[in-house]
């Protein structure tokens, strides 16, 4: 009759919890005004992104119109960075939208089929269902804060590049105005002359200030790719590292690769 008992407790504190969790914890973790630091964070990073790829390519089309074809190959990558960032774009696009599907899927989907998969096994295999239960739950909380927290993390690897970011970009559009005045010049063919004997000593000026530049930017596609790409994968992974060895349960395991893993340790 106690045990009885304590499991009717139990359950109805389940319940409590799921419907805690599908209505006022779900509809605040969708709100993007739960998210108003985070957010800002994504989009301080996508203004800066939007800038570098409209500075690589202006940079690019500088470089092209340097004298001769040694800057060629510069103008070259210059222009393939604008990809790269692209798809940095994408990802700091999908890490502010997945903020409230994330948040979704996690209040209203995961944590109530947790809490029900709990409360059946108080009655039918416990350990099983309950192992599912916990995994669920907690792959569920670990993808939500993932974002956040890394954002965290990788605004401290932002914010000391900071300058040498903006440097970059100024040093591209500076590059950019002294092309421009060159070509401006060797139009005007009053000067042609003067210009002809310092032309090839201008060029080398400037290829060498593009490769420079290019050398930054490379520096600077790094240190987007680290803090937008690198550092929440190995945020994620090391919140489930922590998860085993306090738990013991191996969140990993309901990935694909894991379990075909697992699958093929055991045939052997």
């Amino acid at each position: 009759m106690e045990r009885t008992l304590t499991k009717i407790l139990i359950t109805v504190l389940l319940v409590l919890v799921a419907l805690i969790s599908f209505l006022p914890v779900a509809d605040r973790a969708v709100d993007p005004e739960s998210h108003t630091s985070t957010i800002a964070a994504i989009d301080d990073k996508v203004d800066t992104v939007l800038k570098l790829t409209a500075t690589s390519t202006i940079a690019s089309a500088a470089v092209s119109a340097i004298p001769g074809d040694t800057a060629t190959p510069i103008a070259s990558k210059l222009a393939d960075f604008t990809e790269y960032f692209l798809l940095i774009l994408c990802i700091l696009y999908s890490e502010k939208y997945l903020l409230t599907i994330i948040g979704f899927g996690t209040f209203k989907i995961l944590v109530p089929i947790a809490c029900l998969l709990t409360i059946l096994g108080l009655f039918y295999n416990p350990r099983l269902l309950r192992r599912i239960a916990a995994k669920l739950a907690i792959i569920g909380l670990a993808l939500y804060f993932v974002i956040p927290l890394s954002l965290k993390v990788s605004d401290m690897i932002y914010d000391a590049y900071r300058l040498s970011i903006d440097s970059t970009i100024s040093a591209a559009e500076e590059l950019s105005e002294e092309t421009a005045d060159l070509a401006d010049a060797a139009d005007d063919k009053n000067v042609i002359n003067a210009i002809l004997n310092r032309l090839s000593e201008t060029a080398d000026s400037l290829t060498d200030k593009a490769a420079n530049i290019l050398n930054r930017f490379v520096e600077t596609l790094a240190v987007m790719i680290v803090t937008s790409c690198v550092i929440p994968i190995l945020v994620l992974l090391f919140f489930f590292w922590v998860i085993k060895q306090l738990t013991g349960v191996d969140p990993g395991y309901l990935l694909p690769g894991r379990r075909d893993a697992h699958k093929e340790s055991v045939r052997l």
